[in-house]
């Protein structure tokens, strides 16, 4: 059973050493209990006396410090007495470079943030007691009565021990898990879900590889999944995309191009509506298409003020707009050049038709191509997703969890980035409305963020940013819209988003420019504790961030449920050939 209140972190069984040298931020100490090789015991717990990475108290008398040993060395003269095979025992001097973390009340355990007061020679040095340094990492001495706490993590050496962490800490200002493949993300992501579902919070997760299916959530699958049903199955239709995203999809050029493509999009919104309409004076072919050519534009005009209010979210059919394109190559005016009529159209611009054959021809192709079904012209009948988002994010929603499946959705034609973004931009805007907030708080978990933030699509004289959820970091905590992203490439994070998470899980990074990503995004790490995340084992993390007192090197907790993250079994699959 896990000891609960806090006791003096003065233990004599636990004394290994003394002060012999003070800088600002570290230590020098004489460790009497290091040189016998050996770790010894008190009441079951091991005290390490000496170990790299291991937490010690120095005793300064009305507070103290909490410091991590970080380098053990013994002077050249006394190399020889630590050999293994020497009969009698060692008599050494171990010395040990301690970096000092932050300042403590020894009789409560409430932390300064910071150090108070810097230790005198001679002060003593005590092997921190696990449950010390949970409860100094948890901060549950400034905590609020009722909040809850999540099993997060135990102490890598003493697994008994837990790290107990609470929502408000861990999600108030965004949360990122980083860490190179193999080094224990996703079952982190996992483990929180989990905890979240446990804890009764509200969630949705955006799954790209459809790793997070044993989840016991509700999910849903855009795409021609296998698990899809039509109860369960999504789409995004064309026309509830931002203009900005079907420019960034289908990249016309900002000159000659987009101005048609608008107009086309316009006209086919005009279409739907008046079709089936009588008396409308507009000219509509059996193609449902909208002829301009040689036509007045009082009724265009007309048809385009009556739809005032609705004209941005007005639907339209994607198949058709190639050939609305054509129509929409017309002369602004008709007549001649001696006598122009303003009144009408022109005939037909084939130079202008020229200009959009290379975007026609993509239109065409994107209209044929059965893996973006669920984005152009999909099945009426099946729900949308921005439908589902509202419903979710309703009050009267009894669910809690949602999991987005988007692993059948192509990278083609970048409509994978498109989407997020456009669930992002959604979600903000449901907060905008009040929705979301304080009162009713909504996590988004998104894995493989590197794959959707801080994208750019298009070339440069015609390039659009993917931001939504660079907006979200930025402003979502206003609203109680909170981001936990997950991402082997911190470097491919906009440095903007990464200054607005609060929190970082880091796990093992073995790439120098990753490293220096998370130095500049959290100013709590230092040399001393990145030295660390190189060397990381699987399943540990450095856990920090502006609520937690220092950065700490933890065990995550293995979820209930283990993600689909397994990597091949050659061994079992191979068959060597026999000679």
């Amino acid at each position: 059973m896990e000891r609960k209140k806090w006791f003096s972190p003065y233990d004599p069984t636990r004394r290994i050493g003394s002060v012999i040298s003070v800088s600002a931020t570290e230590l020098i100490i004489n460790l009497s209990k290091a040189g016998s090789g050996e770790p010894s015991w008190s009441f079951g717990n091991r005290i390490a006396a000496g170990e790299v990475n291991e937490f010690v108290f120095i005793d300064i008398g009305e507070t103290a410090i909490l410091g991590r040993l970080v380098k053990v060395w013994i002077e050249g003269g006394e190399r020889l007495s630590v050999d293994g095979l020497a009969d009698k025992p060692s008599e050494n001097h171990p010395i040990g470079l301690v970096q000092l973390l932050v300042s403590l009340n020894p009789a409560n355990g409430r932390n300064y943030k910071g150090i108070k007061q810097h230790p005198r020679l001679g002060s003593q040095i005590y092997s921190a007691h696990p449950y010390l340094v949970a409860i100094i990492a948890e901060g549950k001495q400034d905590e609020e009565p009722g909040q809850i706490h999540l099993p997060l993590a135990s102490l890598p050496h003493d697994e008994s021990v837990t790290v107990h962490v609470t929502p408000e800490k861990l999600f108030s200002r965004h949360c990122a898990i980083l860490g190179a493949t193999g080094g224990g993300k996703s079952y982190s992501m996992t483990n929180i879900i989990e905890q979240v579902i446990k804890a009764g919070g509200k969630a949705i997760i955006i799954d790209p590889t459809g790793e997070y299916e044993s989840l016991g959530c509700d999910s849903y699958y855009v795409g021609n999944h296998a698990n899809a049903t039509p109860l369960n199955q999504l789409t995004f239709p064309h026309w509830q995309f931002t203009d900005l995203d079907i420019r960034a999809f289908l990249r016309p050029s900002a000159q000659s191009q987009a101005p048609k493509l608008e107009a086309a999009i316009e006209s086919q919104k005009i279409v739907w509506q008046f079709w089936q309409q009588q008396n409308h004076g507009l000219d509509i072919n059996a193609n449902y298409l909208l002829n301009k050519s040689g036509q007045a534009k009082a009724p265009y005009e007309a048809a385009l003020l009556s739809m005032n209010s609705s004209i941005q979210t007005a639907p339209w059919m994607f198949k058709y707009i190639a050939d609305q394109i054509v129509n929409e190559c017309v002369w602004p005016n008709g007549g001649n050049a001696n006598n122009p009529n303003p009144t009408i159209w022109g005939g037909r611009a084939d130079n202008d038709v020229g200009h959009c054959l290379n975007l026609i021809a993509r239109i065409k192709a994107y209209s044929n191509n059965p893996n973006l079904k669920w984005m152009i012209d999909p099945d009426d009948k099946l729900k949308t997703l921005p439908n589902l988002i509202d419903d979710f994010c309703s009050p009267i929603s009894s669910n809690n969890v949602l999991r987005l499946d988007l692993s059948e959705v192509p990278f083609e034609a970048n409509s994978r980035e498109i989407l997020v973004n456009a669930i992002g931009r959604k979600l903000l805007s449901v907060a905008r409305q009040g929705a979301i907030n304080h009162g009713a708080p909504l996590l988004v978990f998104i894995d493989e963020a590197h794959q959707f933030l801080n994208k750019r699509i298009g070339e440069e004289t015609n390039r659009f940013e993917l931001d939504a959820f660079g907006n979200i970091a930025k402003e979502g905590r206003k609203y109680g819209l909170n981001t936990i992203i997950a991402t082997q490439r911190p470097r491919d994070i906009p440095e903007d988003v990464l200054s607005q998470i609060g929190t970082l899980i880091v796990h093992r990074l073995t790439n120098q420019l990753d490293q220096e990503i998370v130095k500049k995004a959290v100013g709590a790490i230092d040399q001393r504790s990145a030295s660390f995340l190189p060397v990381l084992g699987q399943g540990e993390a450095l856990l920090l961030g502006v609520d937690f007192p220092f950065p700490m090197t933890v065990k995550m907790k293995r979820p209930a449920n283990a993600p689909t993250s397994k990597s091949a079994g050659f061994s079992k699959s191979w068959k060597p050939l026999q000679n």
